[in-house]
């Protein structure tokens, strides 16, 4: 098999995402439990999500998630309302607060990056900047359908 074939860049992208958790996210600590954090990260990238859903995309059960989202709701970072669609669903919606926790949390991965991104010189940099950029485009067109 040569360098390029379908295991070996499924195992460099798996080694590319360790990497990043090791090196920024595991690096920061979370201000919520890791839970919560999760079921905000769902709610924000869903348009229109439940209790369900999120369970679903966690792989945590529907009981567990209740807790978790009663919890965020009982700390101002989640809003449940009915769904205009289907009275027996609510939509879990993030409100500024939990807003603000996904953004300062960003903010902490950033500057954590921005720290150490000061080793390289600037055609690293440059070189580094065009890599993510080439990499993101690709994942998203392996996910166009």
């Amino acid at each position: 098999m040569n360098n390029l074939s379908t295991p070996n860049v499924s195992q460099k992208f798996i080694e590319t995402l360790i990497l990043i958790h090791n090196n920024f996210y595991r690096q920061t600590k979370l201000p919520i439990p890791l839970n919560q954090f999760g079921a905000l990260m769902v709610i924000f990238t869903e348009e229109s999500v439940s209790i369900t859903d999120i369970s679903h995309i966690l792989n945590i059960s529907k009981q567990q998630m209740t807790t978790v989202i009663d919890k965020l709701v009982c700390n101002g970072m989640v809003q449940k309302a009915p769904d205009p669609h289907d009275r027996r669903r609510s939509v879990i919606t993030l409100t500024p607060a939990g807003q603000k926790i996904l953004d300062d949390q960003n903010e902490r991965v950033r500057q954590l990056f921005n720290q150490h991104i000061q080793q390289l010189n600037e055609d690293e940099t440059a070189q580094l900047s065009d890599s993510i950029l080439t990499f993101n485009q690709l994942l998203e067109k392996m996910f166009i359908n």
